[in-house]
């Protein structure tokens, strides 16, 4: 560009200048019409599009260009918008856990024995072999038999109570009915024993039937010992069978998978022992490790912040999930925190323990501008672009810019009080054909 205009440096300022924007657009034919017939002719007119007006500098950093110059150089503007894409930070690397509040662990309530490990409940599965790791169970399933001593003996308690309180209520009831039959033939010293004695029976009774709700008995079990109780008030029948009577079984405290299974018949256990590990797998924990100097923008965002998890051996594997916590702990060696989260699993296809990496999307920061691409024109030093403030006339004006981000399609700049702010239109084709030329047009006399 700077070899032509210094070619048409003889032929005269205005015939060499708009000789340059008409090269520059492309347009050969009104370049020849504008040239002087002969090398020597230093004194023909430049060309004036019609109306007379001319494309000039206007002030240091404006240009007017006449409308027909314009479409032919190309231009065209669009407006600049708020900011619509999320920053996305570098993703992080990270393992799957099993979330600690969709887990449990499973005990015995009573120590002893155990009689078996149940079959699963899961039609879908064989009968003829215990519950395994894997299996889906749900909650209430029986999953092992424990025999307990200490359980039939507390249940052994509350019969005798029961027993007890019933031959004294008896024996109060026949000393009160002689009383009233021969006044004065039963002490009263007499019958003030027997009501103590009913009166400390009942005691017992509720004392035993305490220590069995203590151990979490359901209202249908403890009701089953005062019917065996009251079964063996008649001296013909026989006590239960001790393993029904000392039965526990395990059952499943929620719904989910069973994860580990440390029980097999005979095992003797008691009641810190962990039987069995059921963990929901519809969503898990994530453990992901956060530079430093990434804290204070993620510290910064309410709870929760969305994050998306992808998984290397899954490729194409992203699903969404939550940051819930950040720790308060940086680690010295690494100089990152352990941010911890969850992440929706619900087709199962994500394992504990598994490495993935997240990534977060932060929302667009305050005080940027969109931009096309096309409208940010830069030389290494600089980036520009040429705002049209009244979208009737082609008069533009440079302003620089400072570029935040970039991508394929569009560039975020600051928002600047020079007139580059959402809703003002800039130009996109031509801005660097249009920066060419404004920097060959001598600046406007004061």
């Amino acid at each position: 560009m700077r070899a032509v205009v210094a070619k048409l440096g003889r032929v005269g300022a205005g015939v060499a200048l708009t000789a340059v924007a008409v090269v520059a657009a492309g347009s050969a034919t009104w370049v020849a019409g504008s040239l002087p017939a002969g090398a020597g002719s230093a004194a023909a007119p430049p060309y004036t599009p019609e109306g007379g007006e001319k494309l000039r500098r206007d002030g240091p950093d404006a240009v007017v260009v006449p409308a027909v110059m314009a479409e032919r150089m190309g231009l065209k503007t669009t407006p600049a918008a708020e900011p619509t894409r999320p920053v996305r930070l570098p993703a992080f690397q990270g393992t799957l856990a099993l979330d600690a509040e969709r887990s449990a662990r499973v005990h015995s309530r009573f120590p002893g024995e155990v009689v078996s490990v149940e079959p699963p409940a899961d039609p879908n599965l064989p009968s003829s072999r215990p519950v395994r790791v894997g299996d889906r169970v749900r909650k209430g399933d029986v999953l092992a038999v424990v025999w307990s001593k200490d359980l039939g003996e507390k249940k052994s308690e509350l019969v005798d109570a029961l027993a007890r309180l019933r031959a004294d209520e008896t024996t109060l009831r026949r000393l009160e009915d002689a009383g009233k039959e021969v006044p004065g033939a039963i002490a009263g010293r007499t019958l003030l024993e027997a009501r103590a004695k009913v009166e400390a029976d009942r005691v017992a009774v509720d004392r035993a039937e305490r220590t069995l709700r203590a151990w979490r008995l359901t209202d249908k079990e403890i009701e089953a010992v005062r019917a065996e109780a009251g079964r063996l008030s008649d001296p013909q029948a026989k006590g239960q069978a001790p393993a029904d009577w000392a039965r526990v079984e395990v059952p499943a405290t929620r719904d989910g998978v069973i994860l580990v299974k440390n029980v097999a018949p005979g095992d003797i256990v008691d009641t810190t022992a962990d039987l069995f590990v059921i963990g929901d797998l519809s969503r898990l924990a994530v453990w992901a490790h956060v530079y430093e100097e990434d804290l204070p923008l993620l510290q910064s965002l309410p709870r929760p912040v969305r994050w998306s998890v992808e998984v290397p051996a899954r490729p194409g594997t992203k699903l969404p999930g939550t940051l819930e916590h950040v720790s308060p702990v940086i680690d010295t060696n690494q100089h990152t925190a352990l941010v911890t989260g969850l992440v929706d699993n619900p087709a199962g296809e994500l394992k504990v323990g598994q490495y993935v990496t997240v990534s977060v999307e932060l929302p667009p920061p305050r005080g940027e501008v969109e931009l096309p691409a096309d409208a940010v024109v830069e030389d290494g030093r600089e980036s520009v672009v040429f705002v049209r403030p009244d979208p009737n006339s082609w008069r533009l004006v440079r302003a620089p810019v400072r570029v935040t981000r970039r991508f394929r399609d569009v560039v975020y700049v600051r928002s600047e009080e020079n007139g580059v702010r959402p809703g003002v239109r800039v130009v996109t084709g031509g801005a660097l054909l249009l920066r060419d030329v404004m920097d060959q047009l001598p600046a406007a006399k004061p």
